[in-house]
């Protein structure tokens, strides 16, 4: 099938329609996101209102796994949490993200003898590390079968002692509750945290594989 352009006009609500055709449906996964991040639509990860979800995640990090881990992070974007994070508190950092837009911005504001970014869908990333901790800052969503894919992809590249942490938004997001029960079919939960602004609230778990 051949992609065609909706025409559009300078305004209406035709305007407007084809736009949103031609972000949402003509658009592979990988052009969405990059036209997103080259459109500045993520600028906002490094908000205030952003500060509390990333304060948990990078506290987790390093009360839990204090020396040195090795890092994987699984929709980084442009690399927000390795920073928050801080590089003093890791060993390496990987982060992956279908998006080449943000991956060119993580690695040339962030990226360094122990802290890369790579051009990878999540649903299809493979490694021969093994890591610490392995997270998921808001986009678990976008893994499937997410259950499958954690257990039978994910999981094995955990150390022994490794940890999962994945945050998801509860409000934006209305099957979250039912995403946590399929989740910790395969994971027990080490800790929880809900995180709430006056915009947004975010449950954020600790696992470990059962």
């Amino acid at each position: 099938m051949t992609n065609q352009t909706v025409p559009t006009t300078s305004k209406g609500p035709l305007s407007g329609l084809a736009s949103f055709f031609n972000r949402k449906i003509l658009r592979t996964d990988r052009s969405r996101w990059n036209y997103q991040y080259d459109k500045g639509l993520w600028d906002g990860l490094e908000n205030l209102n952003e500060l509390a979800r990333f304060s948990v995640l990078a506290g987790y990090v390093q009360f839990m796994k204090p020396n040195n881990p090795a890092i994987l992070e699984i929709g980084c974007g442009e690399g927000v949490l390795a920073q928050r994070i801080g590089g003093q508190h890791y060993g390496s950092f990987l982060g992956t993200d279908v998006a080449d837009a943000a991956i060119e911005r993580a690695n040339s504001r962030f990226g360094d003898d122990k802290t890369s970014f790579e051009a990878v869908d999540m649903n299809d990333f493979e490694s021969d590390q093994t890591f610490d901790v392995i997270i998921f800052n808001e986009a678990i969503y976008y893994l499937k079968p997410m259950v499958d894919k954690l257990v039978f992809q994910y999981a094995p590249l955990l150390k022994p002692d490794g940890l999962l942490i994945i945050s998801m938004n509860t409000g934006r997001h209305a099957d979250s509750d039912e995403k946590w029960e399929q989740i910790e079919k395969g994971f027990a939960v080490v800790d929880s945290t809900f995180v709430e602004t006056d915009k947004n609230g975010w449950k954020i778990k600790v696992l470990r594989p059962l």
